[in-house]
């Protein structure tokens, strides 16, 4: 084993050599809260206390873990998170952001399962399904409740919805994303086109090539608990849209998709107050929009769009959060974001404060479809959790 620290404390490496697991690994227990890292260290990333691993390396010994209950590792081909890094396939989202489509992304993921554009045939009866019902919901539905209505839509109108080969998966999540973007308000006066002209058309004037670019580097984000719940359904034997309707239901959270609403309440106040804000937030908890529990350096997928955004917009909202960026990293070591980035884009294009949970959403689909797709040649029912009782005995 490596060398330990003289403090008694670990490095990812150090961890995983201890563990007997691999580094991808490690991070999988930090994001699922099974491991709390004990300090950051620039030279060398996450660092953890020596006793929590051997808390850790002794439950697996002995058969009891801390957390979770059932199998730690789900093998996958799709995604791979690093320090700082992300990429697909083995392609940084770094280089595909800016340059891929959201199409081509998908491809990519699904392994070229999945289909092209809508064409006008298949698009029309879609939208013309979706009309009467989301004309019929409430007035204050919001805007992933009304994709939930959607993705049931497109299962419903889909005469192939039990087809569970791989192809049928790939196309029955390009035809749930495509029903998912036309039930924002707005969007559905569009035709047929990418999923960033559709959602352009309710986001004006944020450029399309920007919503693409959000949209690649939302893809897809290894085992969230979304994408979870997608192969858990998938093991089950659900067909397709009920399991890309599983994902978006446990996403529907505040500490998933809509974790951009209160990062654009944040960033408005910080806006108009910048000192004040980071006051506030060295003097008490972390604020929306910063901290990760898989990143320790840099989460990529904020410094990208963020990048992107100077490149096309500036304001106050962009100085106040570069200036708090800078300041709350220094000192507390709290990174800033996707939610943050995504709030960034809200205020800089003006738009509805739910549309980085819309963009968000919409992106996800391509992953979740290609880790169904994943799923389906695992054993079925493989995630079934045993309980441990610890109730009343009679």
């Amino acid at each position: 084993m490596s060398r330990l620290r003289p403090e008694g404390e670990l490095t990812s490496a150090q961890v995983a050599d201890y563990l007997g697991v691999k580094v991808q690994t490690v991070y999988a227990y930090v994001s699922r809260g099974v491991l709390t890292p004990l300090r950051r260290d620039p030279s060398a990333g996450s660092l953890f206390a020596l006793a929590d691993v051997q808390a850790l390396a002794g439950g697996a010994r002995s058969g009891r873990r801390r957390r979770p209950a059932a199998s730690d590792d789900v093998r996958t081909a799709i995604t791979e998170i690093g320090p700082g890094r992300l990429a697909y396939r083995g392609r940084d989202v770094t280089d595909l952001a800016g340059h891929a489509s959201a199409e081509e992304v998908r491809a990519l993921l699904t392994g070229d399962l999945v289909p092209g554009m809508p064409s006008r045939e298949s698009f029309d009866p879609l939208r013309d399904a979706l009309a009467p019902l989301l004309a019929a919901l409430p007035d204050a539905t919001g805007p992933l409740d009304r994709m939930k209505h959607a993705v049931l839509v497109a299962g419903a109108t889909d005469v192939g919805r039990q087809d569970r080969r791989p192809e049928a998966f790939a196309r029955a999540g390009a035809r749930a994303a495509t029903a998912m973007a036309l039930a924002v308000p707005g969007a559905a006066a569009g035709g047929p086109g990418t999923l960033a002209e559709l959602l352009a058309i309710p986001l004006a004037p944020c450029p399309p090539t920007l919503i693409d670019a959000a949209l690649v580097l939302l893809a897809d984000h290894d085992l969230a608990v979304s994408t979870t719940a997608v192969r858990v359904a998938v093991s089950s034997g659900a067909d397709p849209y009920s399991a890309l309707l599983a994902g978006l239901a446990a996403a529907d959270s505040p500490q998933h998709m809509t974790a951009s609403l209160r990062a654009v309440d944040w960033l408005r106040g910080a806006t108009e107050a910048p000192q004040a804000a980071l006051d506030a937030a060295l003097a008490g908890d972390r604020p929306p929009g910063f901290g990760h529990v898989v990143y320790t350096e840099q989460d990529p997928r904020a410094q990208v769009l963020i990048a992107l955004l100077e490149e096309q917009a500036t304001g106050d909202a962009l100085r106040a959060l570069r200036h708090i960026e800078a300041e709350l990293l220094e000192r507390r070591g709290w990174l800033v974001n996707i939610d943050a980035a995504l709030a960034l884009l809200v205020m800089a294009y003006d738009l509805p404060r739910w549309a980085g949970a819309v963009i968000f959403a919409c992106a996800r689909t391509s992953g979740w479809t290609a880790h169904a797709i994943e799923e389906l040649a695992e054993p079925g029912m493989r995630f079934r959790l045993r309980g441990v009782y610890s109730g009343a005995r009679g």
